[in-house]
């Protein structure tokens, strides 16, 4: 009976501490976890607790899951200025690092979105084990994962462009007239 129950606690903590990964045709909220650090011009993404593939497919993806909105790997030189943990705190909060850390209110982090936690562990981040895959202190196992892409400037929307199009169409017209009649 002991192991019976045993067992079923075990089950229970398993299947709380390992989530269902979001699928990547989700867009990943940007406003509530990337950080644009000194508007250098990459948004950062903190993809989970721990590298990719670490622990088996599936566990945490690599940068090329998300690649359709243009995640990736950091070139080295990006890499030597990626943020460092405390830049993922929201502002106004204070996080102390710590283990297990899954309050998206206070933290920025997509762990769901790359893997199956719903956490990260901020103290190793804090501790410099942090990699993406390529990057990083790879002599330790088990490190965080964040990821970079170029950020994504809004295009002008078509309505607009046509618009403009059409307004300066209009002013050309207008003057050529203008120069008719005189």
């Amino acid at each position: 009976m002991r192991s019976f129950a045993f067992a079923a606690m075990v089950l229970s903590f398993a299947t709380v501490a390992q989530a269902q990964i979001i699928n990547s045709s989700t867009p990943i909220p940007n406003s509530n976890v990337l950080i644009n650090l000194n508007n250098s011009g990459l948004d950062w993404v903190y993809a989970g607790p721990i590298g990719p593939n670490e622990w088996g497919v599936g566990n945490i993806q690599p940068a090329s899951y998300r690649a359709a909105e243009g995640w990736r790997v950091a070139t080295a030189a990006e890499w030597a200025n990626r943020p460092v943990w405390t830049d993922f705190i929201v502002p106004g909060h204070t996080v102390l690092a710590q283990a297990g850390f899954n309050d998206h209110s206070a933290y920025r982090f997509a762990s769901e979105y790359w893997g199956n936690f719903y956490h990260v562990d901020i103290n190793d981040y804090a501790r410099g084990i942090v990699t993406d895959g390529v990057n990083g202190n790879l002599s330790f196992s088990v490190p965080e994962t964040i990821y970079v892409r170029n950020t994504i400037m809004g295009a002008v929307p078509e309505p607009d462009a046509f618009a403009m199009l059409a307004a300066g169409l209009g002013m050309i017209g207008y003057t050529l007239r203008r120069r008719r009649q005189a």
